[in-house]
C-alpha cells in the first residue's frame, strides 16, 4: 500500500477514538489521488493493521466508513475493492435536477465558488508531483489535432489535478462530482462550435492558473480560476455574454 502521510508513529500519537477516522482519511486520500486505482484490491485487514500499527477492529471500522461513502465495495470471499470517486454516495443529483438552462447556470455558480477557493489552496499546498500532473493534462489540451473528447477529458482531469493539489480529499470528491455532471454538456457544446477557436482562450486561461499555482500565489490563482470559469460559462452559453 503506497502510504506516505500517516505512519504508525504519527497515528499512534492521536487519540484512540480518532484512529478509524485517520485510517479512513489515509485510504480516502489515496483513492482520490489515484494512488489506489478503481478496481484495485485493498490489502487485508491484517496487512493494513500492521502497516498503520492499529488493530484489525480499527481497520474494519475505517473500511466500513469508506464503504458507506461508496468509495470501496466488499465482495464475499474476495476482499475489498476500490470504487471510482465519481461513484461516491456523499452527494446525489438526479437528471431531473439539471433539466433546464438555469439549472446549469446555478451549477456553474457552485463550480466557481468551489474551484476558485480550491485553486487558492492548491497554490499553498501543491508539491512538484501536483505541478507535473497539471502540466501533463495541459499538454494534452494544447496538443496538435486534439479532438473534443480528448480535450474535455484532459480539461476535467486538469481541474481534478488542481483539487488534488489542495491536499484536501473532500474537496477532490466534491469537485470530481460537480465536474463529472458537466462533462457531457461541455463536450456536446464544444462539438457544435469551431472547436479550435473555442479552446484557444481556454488554453491561455489554464496556463495562467497553472503559473499562479506554481508561484504559490493564492489570490492570483483564485482570481485566475474565477476568470476562467466565468469566461468558460459564457463560451459554452451557460451564462449570458
Amino acid at each position: 500500500m503506497n502510504e506516505k502521510r500517516n505512519s504508525p508513529t504519527t497515528i499512534g500519537m492521536r487519540s484512540k477514538s480518532d484512529l478509524p477516522a485517520l485510517i479512513a482519511d489515509s485510504i480516502r486520500e489515496q483513492i482520490v489521488r489515484r494512488l489506489l486505482s478503481p478496481g484495485s484490491k485493498l490489502p487485508t485487514e491484517k496487512e493494513m493493521g500492521e502497516h498503520h500499527g492499529v488493530s484489525r477492529v480499527v481497520v474494519r471500522e475505517a473500511v466500513a466508513r469508506l464503504r458507506h461513502e461508496g468509495l470501496v465495495t466488499s465482495h464475499q470471499g474476495r476482499g475489498v475493492f476500490v470504487a471510482s470517486p465519481e461513484d461516491g454516495r456523499f452527494l446525489s443529483i438526479g437528471e431531473e435536477a439539471l433539466s433546464r438552462p438555469e439549472d446549469y447556470q446555478k451549477f456553474y455558480d457552485l463550480r466557481k465558488i468551489l474551484e476558485s477557493g480550491t485553486a487558492a489552496l492548491a497554490a499553498i499546498h501543491r508539491d512538484p508531483d501536483d505541478l507535473h500532473q497539471m502540466e501533463r493534462e495541459l499538454s494534452r489540451m494544447v496538443a496538435p489535432n486534439v479532438d473534443p473528447e480528448t480535450y474535455v477529458d484532459a480539461d476535467i482531469s486538469f481541474h481534478k489535478a488542481i483539487a488534488t493539489a489542495s491536499h484536501n480529499p473532500f474537496l477532490v470528491l466534491f469537485i470530481v462530482f460537480v465536474d463529472a455532471r458537466l462533462k457531457e454538456s461541455i463536450f456536446f457544446t464544444l462539438s457544435r462550435f469551431d472547436f479550435q477557436q473555442a479552446i484557444q482562450g481556454s488554453n491561455v486561461e489554464h496556463r495562467i492558473i497553472l503559473e499562479r499555482i506554481g508561484h504559490r500565489d493564492a489570490e492570483g490563482a483564485r482570481t485566475a480560476m474565477l476568470t476562467h470559469l466565468e469566461n468558460s460559462s459564457r463560451r459554452l452559453g451557460i451564462q449570458p455574454k
